[in-house]
């Protein structure tokens, strides 16, 4: 070193060699005498506890301020508070460091162990998977009658299995690898879906659904026919699915949205289906009005469409028609002939379905059909007379099949007698044309209680 180096080094208080090349690599003079003091004047010790305690020499990223030893803002050896500033902040920023690398490595294990973790779960799920296959194999293997078979039936190969998919279907992701349910099911049949099928198909489908709800076929034989009457007009030609008559005739009817979708009606928003003018096949239309007009002539149409015209009429009377007052008086008249009921909850408790609704009352065991028809006018005073004539009838459902009771014939009988106790369940329905005709069905099925008579007896 030079005479001027040794008498600045002499002015700064530096004694030795060592200090001398920390204080060159750019470390403060007190700081590099103090790492000395801790290293015993080993100067690599001494520059690496420098570096590590943030390295005054080594510039801060992006400062704001000048940092305490650098060229902008040089360390005053003599300045006691500005050297402990110094070394605070350079083991603040070492510290932060050294905590973002641990936060890092942390995360890093983390990812590591979940990773490890999903590998073992879907190792395991395949090794009980292959343990239940070949119990299963093994078990069909020697219900056997034929030993030869059994000792040469080779395992299961289950080398193309693969982990499940978010596209795996409904199987799990589990693919064989021959065939699938055509090869391991040949005789299972899966049909096809509706889309799937022909125009012809669906149509004649969806018309066979909607056999049991007569109003639906009904409501759809019309507006098509509109439709094939007059293409052009765009009113035939939408379906608003908001409305009255769409709510109570074609909602949630099965096959009925589907019908005109097959007839290239197309959704238009959320509550509205469109047919363009464009899509508009005469040949659809032909074939679905043949499909709904043979539904027309099914039993099943004709059953429900009889009940729903039953059940419009009994509505009606039990409302009161179209006098209310006259009505009040003769169901009063009918009240009046009714015994009283048994105090206690005692009796038979006879229960009664009228349409949509259901009526309960009891009544003593040797209380009188009668007195259940006097009472069932109290509901609604013309359906005593439409029992007698036989237009409606009233039908023991208690029994097995369910029974048609002749309440002309069995008046004075009993409830005890028709079966009616303790308890009876009566349904006032629409008669077949058989019962209209008084010509009895061969109805036969053994007493229900104790002292009733058998069904052939009460009508």
């Amino acid at each position: 070193m030079s005479s001027a180096a040794d008498a600045a080094g002499a002015a700064l208080g530096i004694t030795s060699e060592a200090e001398r090349q920390l204080i060159c690599m750019g470390f403060p003079a007190e700081q590099a005498r103090a790492a000395l003091n801790a290293t015993d004047g080993n100067v690599e010790r001494a520059a690496e506890l420098l570096l590590a305690g943030g390295g005054a020499a080594a510039p801060a990223p992006a400062p704001t301020a000048p940092v305490y030893g650098s060229a902008a803002a040089p360390i005053d050896v003599d300045d006691d508070d500005a050297v402990r500033r110094a070394i605070a902040e350079s083991r603040a920023a070492e510290e932060e460091r050294r905590l973002r690398a641990a936060q890092e490595e942390s995360m890093g294990n983390a990812n590591r162990a979940r990773t490890a973790a999903m590998a073992n779960a879907g190792r395991a799920a395949l090794a009980r998977f292959e343990e239940k296959s070949a119990k299963k194999t093994t078990k069909k293997a020697n219900g056997r009658n034929d030993p030869v078979r059994r000792s040469n039936t080779a395992p299961p190969d289950f080398g193309s299995i693969r982990p499940p998919t978010s596209n795996s279907g409904g199987n799990g992701g589990i693919r064989m690898k021959s065939g699938g349910l055509t090869t391991h099911h040949p005789d299972v049949k899966v049909p096809k879906r509706m889309a799937d099928k022909t125009k012809e198909e669906q149509l004649m489908r969806c018309a066979d659904r909607l056999k049991p709800y007569p109003f639906a076929v009904d409501t759809l034989l019309v507006a098509l026919q509109a439709v094939r009457k007059d293409p052009s007009n765009e009113r035939y030609r939408k379906v608003d699915k908001t409305t009255v008559g769409y709510n109570n005739t074609l909602k949630d009817k099965p096959g009925a949205e589907d019908m005109l979708l097959a007839m290239n009606f197309r959704p238009h928003g959320v509550n509205e289906l469109r047919l363009d003018r464009s899509m508009v096949d005469d040949a659809l239309l032909y074939l679905a009005i043949s499909a709904l007009e043979k539904a027309r002539e099914s039993e099943e149409y004709k059953e429900n469409k009889a009940k729903a015209r039953f059940i419009r009429e009994l509505n009606q009377i039990r409302r009161g028609g179209d006098n209310s007052e006259a009505e009040a008086v003769r169901r009063a008249e009918f009240m009046a002939k009714v015994v009283s009921e048994p105090a206690g909850g005692s009796g038979a408790l006879i229960q009664l379905t009228l349409g949509e609704d259901v009526v309960r009352r009891r009544f003593d065991g040797d209380d009188v059909l009668q007195d259940v028809v006097n009472w069932i006018g109290g509901h609604g005073s013309a359906i005593p007379y439409k029992l007698a004539s036989r237009d409606w009838c009233l039908v023991d459902i208690n029994r097995y099949p369910p029974t048609p009771i002749d309440t002309q014939k069995n008046a004075e009988r009993t409830l005890q007698y028709i079966g009616c106790w303790p308890s009876g369940r009566l349904e006032v329905q629409p008669s077949s044309e058989e019962w209209k005709k008084g010509s009895n069905p061969d109805l036969k099925g053994s007493s229900r209680g104790l002292g009733s008579a058998p069904t052939s007896e009460l009508h």
